[in-house]
C-alpha cells in the first residue's frame, strides 16, 4: 500500500510539471549582441593608416540621463554604442574623436555624445 500511495505521490508530482513552462535569457542571439561591440578595436588614426581601408563614415553614441535619479550617463555606454553601430555597419575599427557632456538639454537630464569614424582595416600595407 505504501508503494503504491509513493507512485502515486510521484507521478501527481511529476505530471503537474507537464504544463510548466521554463523561459531563460540563456539564447546565441543574446550574446552575440552581448558580445558585438567587442568586434571592432579601437585604433588612432596613425595606426589605421599603416593598414589598407574602407571608412564607413561617422557614428555617434549617444548616453541619456532622463531625471536626476536615473542611472547617470556615462562616455562609457555612449562609447558603447557608437561601436554597435560601427559593427552595424560592417566596421571591425573604429576610431573615436570626442565625446560632449552636456547638462539640462531639452531630451536629458544629463547626455554624453561620443563621435568616431566607423572603419573596415583590409590588410597591413607593405
Amino acid at each position: 500500500m505504501r508503494k503504491c500511495f509513493v507512485t502515486l505521490l510521484a507521478g501527481l508530482l511529476i505530471g503537474g510539471c507537464g504544463n510548466f513552462e521554463f523561459k531563460s535569457n540563456l539564447h546565441p542571439d543574446n550574446f552575440r549582441k552581448y558580445y558585438k561591440p567587442s568586434q571592432v578595436s579601437e585604433m588612432t588614426y596613425a595606426e589605421v593608416e599603416k593598414y589598407d581601408y574602407h571608412s564607413f563614415g561617422s557614428v555617434s553614441g549617444l548616453s541619456c540621463q532622463i531625471n536626476e535619479n536615473d542611472v547617470p550617463a556615462t562616455e562609457a555606454a555612449a562609447r558603447t554604442e557608437a561601436r554597435l553601430k560601427a559593427v552595424d555597419l560592417g566596421a571591425n575599427t573604429i576610431v573615436f574623436g570626442k565625446c560632449i557632456k552636456l547638462k539640462n538639454t531639452p531630451a536629458c537630464y544629463v547626455s554624453v555624445t561620443c563621435y568616431a569614424d566607423a572603419i573596415k582595416t583590409v590588410s597591413k600595407r607593405k
